[in-house]
């Protein structure tokens, strides 16, 4: 292989580390509690230059895009879908398994977001696009009680089982990821038995 072929391709694998070390450095201070990390600060922690930075993106909300997708792709592959076929207790447990574990995951991301989602176009986005998935989830999971009670009870689910519910469960309330998950579970079922 041609000398200036493998310089090519070692540049070309730098920058491709380098624009990876970036997402990983902003994603990080994010989770430990940056809801905006500078861009200064993500050079810093991917041990890159400045310059680099806005090498491989625009701008910093760029970065955050990046990071999301990321985010995105760590984690929030455990919400699958659950068949509305089974019955009503083993389609709670899922859709409990499924939150509790994404919620436990992503709690340091997520805070640090909802504090700048007001000055965040993507991060705006990146919450609104998990917030869907989630409805998404529960429209498909609980459609038999739904198709009986409609819109009313998908928002009454869409509460209990949210972030905002979980989060307070574990930290507000001081209760342990078995507990929270015994308190939803009684929630979800609570609103779903009404239905019958």
């Amino acid at each position: 292989m041609p000398t200036s072929t493998l310089s090519t391709d070692g540049r070309v694998l730098r920058g491709e580390r380098n624009r990876r070390a970036v997402v990983d450095a902003m994603l990080a201070l994010i989770e430990e509690g940056d809801p905006q990390p500078t861009a200064k600060r993500v050079a810093e922690r991917a041990g890159v230059a400045l310059r680099s930075v806005f090498h491989h993106f625009d701008d910093v909300e760029s970065v955050l895009a990046a990071a999301a997708r990321l985010q995105a792709q760590r984690h929030w592959h455990v919400v699958q879908p659950v068949a509305p076929e089974l019955v009503l207790r083993e389609r709670v447990a899922q859709v409990v398994a499924q939150r509790s574990t994404l919620f436990e995951r992503i709690a340091p991301a997520r805070r640090a977001a909802l504090l700048a989602e007001h000055d965040s176009p993507v991060i705006r986005a990146w919450l609104e696009e998990g917030r869907i998935t989630l409805r998404r989830q529960l429209a498909a999971t609980f459609a038999p009680e739904l198709a009986r009670e409609g819109r009313d009870l998908l928002a009454a689910l869409e509460v209990a089982a949210s972030w905002t519910a979980w989060e307070s469960l574990r930290r507000r309330q001081g209760l342990s990821v078995n507990a929270a998950r015994r308190v939803l579970t009684r929630l979800l079922t609570a609103l779903l038995e009404e239905t019958r």
